[in-house]
């Protein structure tokens, strides 16, 4: 658990830097193999809007927890706006339903994405069945993995919550199915499954949904690329920039599965063409629920700007679960 939500924050931080420049212009600026660990701002890792909204639906699902489905949904629907009056304190002068709102190094505006602005300033209404547009960007799958760390929910349930919590902001089903693949393959990680074992199990969910077509290509891709022995940049280049859902979890689950460590799957999905951070982080969040947070570089954990933020809302989770919590 904490691996997946650490080892996602320090791949946010690790892309964060580079997240619009191209592959060229990375190389330029480090060398010829990229950026190779976070960089250091006030020497701290500063994270992005990814982050910032992973720690907003966990924060609405820990409010949820206990409850009904329905209640989940409607927790972090209101935690979405909490994140919302975050970067534009002036703007819908909200009454925050959470905490973290009001911690002010999460009022930062880190390049959030217009679709997540938009569709949240409307009341974050959208669902599968009502979808409130068309787009089919990452906002959806980059902030989904707390939905995977709930041991109770089947991979199903895992899935559909995946898919429920995304299409509030993103209609496309390809951005809302990807984050409902991420949910599932996040909690079949955490049940001890090898990534190609769980991607076995989601493949049949996205054939049995409305336009899963194109979700299930890009995995299929992965599979196909993993066994390739083309260099890895080639093959994330294949699987696209990371700039919508299918996209950001192909480049995510292929730079997991080819690292053999941490710190190469990071590097890995940071360096290219596209949306770095994102993919960095949905990279980081898989590679840290399938090996745990022992594989992560601790001093990259303590230089986390909102470390002691994490470290609160996994508390809280695990107390809201009725866990026994160990000594962080």
């Amino acid at each position: 658990m904490r691996g997946c939500l650490f080892g996602g924050a320090i791949g946010d931080a690790f892309g964060y830097n580079v997240e619009f420049k191209s592959l060229s212009s990375i190389r330029t600026s480090y060398g010829e193999g990229g950026i190779q660990e976070p960089e250091e701002t006030d020497g701290l890792f500063v994270v992005s809007d990814d982050t910032q909204m992973t720690l907003f639906t966990l924060e609405g699902l820990i409010r949820g927890l206990g409850g009904k489905e329905e209640n989940i949904l409607e927790e972090i629907r209101l935690a979405y706006i909490d994140w919302l009056s975050t970067q534009n304190p002036p703007e819908i002068g909200w009454q925050s339903r959470g905490e973290i709102c009001n911690d002010k190094r999460l009022w930062f505006l880190r390049a959030p994405g217009n679709t997540c602005l938009s569709a949240i300033r409307a009341g974050a209404h959208g669902t599968p069945i009502n979808r409130i547009n068309d787009s089919k960007g990452c906002g959806g799958v980059m902030r989904i993995a707390p939905l995977g760390l709930v041991k109770s929910w089947s991979e199903r349930e895992a899935f559909d919550m995946g898919c429920r919590v995304a299409s509030m902001t993103h209609g496309h089903p390809s951005g809302y199915l990807s984050a409902g693949a991420l949910s599932c393959l996040i909690h079949l990680l955490l049940d001890g499954e090898h990534p190609r074992d769980a991607l076995a199990q989601i493949l049949p969910l996205l054939g049995e949904s409305y336009r899963g077509e194109e979700t299930i290509v890009a995995l299929l891709k992965v599979l196909e690329l993993t066994r390739s022995e083309q260099d890895a940049t080639e093959c994330v280049r294949k699987l696209g920039e990371g700039w919508v859902g299918e996209e950001a979890l192909a480049i995510g689950i292929y730079a997991a599965l080819r690292a053999s460590s941490f710190e190469e799957a990071l590097i890995i999905a940071t360096n290219h063409d596209g949306d770095s951070d994102s993919t960095a982080s949905i990279a980081g969040q898989i590679y840290g629920a399938w090996h745990g947070d022992g594989v992560l570089p601790s001093p990259w954990i303590g230089k986390l700007d909102i470390v002691d933020v994490m470290e609160k809302l996994v508390i809280e989770f695990l107390a809201a679960k009725g866990e026994t919590i160990r000594a962080l």
